[in-house]
């Protein structure tokens, strides 16, 4: 028998054309099958590749890897609290917050001198930025820097460690400083080598006295003695090195402060041969195959 169409069925047929349209474009845009469908190639976008949207308006720090803006001469950063009338900047080009633009070149804990009395912990556990600040015989000395020291100083990216701390047992407190040049690196780290050595001479005065036991084209060692005639003078061990782009600096310094006014160290400098600490210092920023 042929089938029987009423005009009640053709009704409802046609209303519910329109319905099933609507909800099937519902569902398209809802579901976004432009975006996570499959390609051409058979692969799904991921969440890396697909684009993302930034309110320019939002604030708040930004995403790791993201440059910040810079002030003039330099990369804003953030870093450690610097000390007075030192740059709190980083130099152009570096960013503090990355672990992979860091210097990581530090000399093993165990070759500084006196390790055997104090087991210093590893340098990079007590590493940070110092961009701006003074080499530690500076600061003993009171250096007044020439001008061009003091750009090529600001030039270099900077990082010092202090391993240890001082009490009544451990008297005796040790820094190294890496100063690294990028941009004409050797020339300037060399310039600035020579710059630092001219302080240092320029450290002796009447109060002070600086003994030295290597000096060449790239390293100088010395024994410095500040206010030497005093109850409680300060003796500096001070080791500085020229490595490609690279300025070093090892310094080991003690004021005693026994109440029974003695001027002598729990601890006794050990004297170790210059060459040992120069090699410890250098080997980990010396280009592979070179004499450094």
């Amino acid at each position: 028998m042929p089938e029987t169409t009423t005009a009640s069925s053709r009704t409802g047929r046609l209303l519910a054309a329109p319905l099933a349209l609507a909800l099937s474009v519902g569902s398209l845009t809802a579901c976004g099958t432009t975006d996570d469908g499959p390609r051409a190639d058979g692969t799904r976008p991921s969440a890396a590749t697909s684009p993302s949207v930034t309110n320019p308006s939002a604030s708040g720090p930004s995403a790791p890897g993201t440059p910040s803006v810079p002030a003039a001469g330099k990369t804003a950063g953030t870093g450690p609290t610097t000390p007075a009338g030192a740059s709190s900047s980083p130099a152009a080009g570096r960013d503090p917050d990355d672990p992979d633009d860091r210097l990581h070149q530090w000399m093993e804990s165990g070759s500084i001198p006196m390790n055997a009395s104090y087991h210093w912990p590893m340098l990079d556990t007590s590493a940070r930025l110092a961009d701006g600040e003074k080499f530690l015989f500076e600061e003993h000395c009171g250096s007044r820097r020439t001008p061009e020291t003091d750009s090529l100083a600001r030039a270099a990216w900077i990082e010092k460690a202090r391993p240890g701390r001082n009490d009544g047992d451990q008297n005796w407190l040790a820094q190294e400083t890496i100063a690294a040049h990028r941009k004409d690196g050797e020339r300037q780290a060399s310039a600035m080598f020579r710059g630092l050595v001219r302080e240092l001479r320029a450290c002796a005065a009447a109060d002070t006295s600086v003994t030295y036991t290597t000096q060449d084209s790239r390293h100088v060692a010395a024994t410095l003695v500040l206010d030497k005639d005093a109850p409680r003078p300060t003796t500096l061990h001070e080791y500085l090195a020229v490595v490609g782009d690279n300025v070093l600096e090892l310094g080991l310094w003690v004021t005693p402060y026994h109440q029974d006014g003695g001027n002598k160290p729990d601890v006794a400098w050990p004297g170790p041969p210059d060459a040992d600490v120069f090699q410890a210092m250098t080997t980990p920023v010396c280009p592979q195959g070179k004499r450094c």
